[in-house]
């Protein structure tokens, strides 16, 4: 009897455990599910990086470059979002502004393009402020829309082209940006046309995987978005699913393969595209602090 009377309280533990197991496991999924639904997509944190250059060398202070990348304005960012963003990148006092593609998520469904114009021309940089076109700035015969948009708020739109920013005493930054390599049509040899090793050489595009082509040029630093950081990232696994040309680089910082002096940066994004989640890829900001070595 006494053995039937234990065996009946080890069954008891044993399905109070796991009960009890389930119950903890099911509060952790709800807790990451909102978490990542509700609270990590509406974060947006600033992040800081210094890259050294032996290019410039007559620099009376730093150049401050602030990259921000993939808003998707729609349904889950919106415009009072975009806001937030402007406001941080003037509070950092930038000198070039870059804002490495998708802007509008789905062109089809936003139509008060006068609205994200009057946001974007806030944006204030001593410089300049540069563009590319991404993906999702073409779908939707969004290529025109896109090139108003930021045209008319006073960004150089760089498809296939450059723009050289005089910075005194014989130093050039010359800033390259090329179409989007999934729906646009990029051209790298149009882009670097004269592209001198004595300039600071910052090349942008949309998607991080070109670097390895550029790798043959004297650039400085490549910036792009496009991987979202993969969006969803599992601890020391990474992130399962980034899109076409964010496969080699997919988030932060890289050395160029074959190219000591090129750094490759993968801004994460700030929206969402396809479903509103983000695990452990916080919405970002980069300021780049450009000073001799």
């Amino acid at each position: 009897m006494k053995l039937i009377k234990n065996i009946f309280k080890l069954i008891g533990f044993i399905i109070k455990l796991v009960f009890e197991t389930v119950v903890l496991l099911t509060l952790i999924g709800i807790c990451l599910f909102v978490y990542a639904r509700f609270i990590e997509p509406e974060l947006i944190t600033v992040r800081e990086e210094v890259i050294k250059t032996s290019t410039l060398k007559h620099m009376e202070r730093p150049i401050k470059i602030i990259q921000f990348s993939d808003t998707h304005l729609g349904p889950d960012f919106t415009l009072e979002n975009l806001n937030k963003v402007i406001q941080k990148v003037n509070a950092a006092d930038p000198d070039v502004i870059v804002f490495t593609g998708d802007l509008i998520d789905n062109n089809r469904e936003l139509d008060d393009t006068a609205a994200v114009v009057k946001a974007l021309e806030i944006l204030e940089a001593k410089l300049c402020k540069v563009a590319v076109y991404g993906n999702h700035d073409h779908g939707g015969n969004g290529t025109r829309k896109y090139k108003k948009i930021m045209e008319e708020s006073g960004f150089v739109l760089l498809n296939n082209s450059h723009y050289i920013v005089d910075l005194g005493q014989n130093q050039k930054m010359n800033i390259m940006g090329i179409d989007d390599l999934l729906l646009g049509r990029p051209d790298v040899k149009k882009a670097v046309k004269g592209i001198s090793e004595k300039h600071f050489n910052l090349f942008i595009s949309h998607a991080p995987d070109i670097a390895d082509e550029l790798a043959a040029y004297p650039i400085d630093l490549q910036l792009s978005g496009h991987s979202h950081g993969g969006q969803v990232s599992i601890p020391f696994l990474g992130a399962p699913f980034t899109p076409p040309y964010a496969r080699n680089y997919i988030k932060g910082m890289y050395g160029a393969k074959g190219n000591e002096r090129m750094k490759i940066y993968v801004n994460p994004g700030l929206g969402t595209s396809q479903l509103k989640y983000r695990f452990l890829n916080v919405p970002e900001i980069t300021v780049f602090t450009i000073q001799p070595e």
